[in-house]
């Protein structure tokens, strides 16, 4: 296994349409995992950047009309180069303006992986959620959310909470690596969606690119937890070093998963 060296030798080039709040841990997160981040705000570059791109990020938790337009054109750009496209429908179902806004998106392109929390991937898949705008409240069983979302748009998609749900064409996992404190920053969802597209653009295989880099970035979560003697002020610091430290022996012989 050389996933993580694969990587880091030939950095794939992933744009992020991204959540205002976590672009600076987003990229560093990248950039610490040996990918290189590109934070775009401008449609007019989609067709220079979907080009050269390797991977293509679309996080709506700070959308608006403009970025909007944003998204549908990187999109688009990403649909004609082959490049392929994650989506975190972050507060999906907190209003109507995101439930649409992403309601569109899938329905007009093409989109290679869908990720999000129990709440916003249960509200998603057409049952009724208790969301508190990005917050997950869900209790319900990540798995079958996961099935549900898949059955409904036959796009492979992760929910992630306690244990993370992975159902893609031809597999369904049930991961439980991490660590209680990676819901305790801001942005540690938004920065896997990016993970994913990292491990993707250097694995044909969907389910052992999504498999690896969920358990890859929960690991870091552990290793950055077992130095952390404070809390979350001091958790976030080290997961960007453990990114950055780990390499592919942490993913050997420690990933736990339940093959459905």
């Amino acid at each position: 296994m050389s996933l993580i060296k694969n990587l880091r030798e030939k950095p794939p080039l992933i744009v992020c349409i991204t959540n205002d709040v976590v672009k600076n841990f987003t990229a560093n997160g990248l950039i610490a995992l040996g990918a290189s981040p590109i934070m775009s705000g401008e449609k007019d570059e989609a067709e220079s950047l979907m080009k050269v791109a390797d991977g293509l990020l679309i996080n709506i938790g700070t959308a608006d009309v403009h970025k909007k337009e944003l998204m549908s054109e990187m999109i688009a750009q990403a649909n004609k180069n082959n490049v392929p496209v994650v989506l975190d429908p972050v507060g999906y179902g907190a209003s109507s303006f995101r439930k649409s806004l992403v309601d569109e998106l899938i329905e007009r392109y093409n989109i290679d992986f869908i990720k999000g929390n129990r709440s916003e991937m249960l509200a998603l898949s057409g049952e009724e959620s208790t969301s508190r705008g990005v917050d997950s409240t869900e209790e319900s069983d990540a798995l079958e959310i996961a099935e549900n979302t898949f059955s409904k748009y036959r796009i492979p998609v992760l929910v992630t909470g306690e244990t993370d749900g992975v159902v893609t064409h031809d597999q369904k996992y049930t991961l439980h690596n991490g660590h209680s404190l990676q819901g305790k920053i801001t942005g540690s969802g938004c920065l896997l969606g990016a993970v994913i597209l990292g491990f993707i653009a250097k694995n044909n295989d969907v389910n052992n690119a999504v498999v690896n880099a969920v358990s890859y970035y929960n690991l870091c979560a552990e290793s950055a937890a077992q130095n952390n003697t404070a809390g979350p002020g001091t958790f976030l610091p080290n997961y960007i070093d453990a990114l950055y430290l780990n390499d592919d022996a942490t993913l050997k012989d420690k990933v736990v998963k339940i093959h459905e």
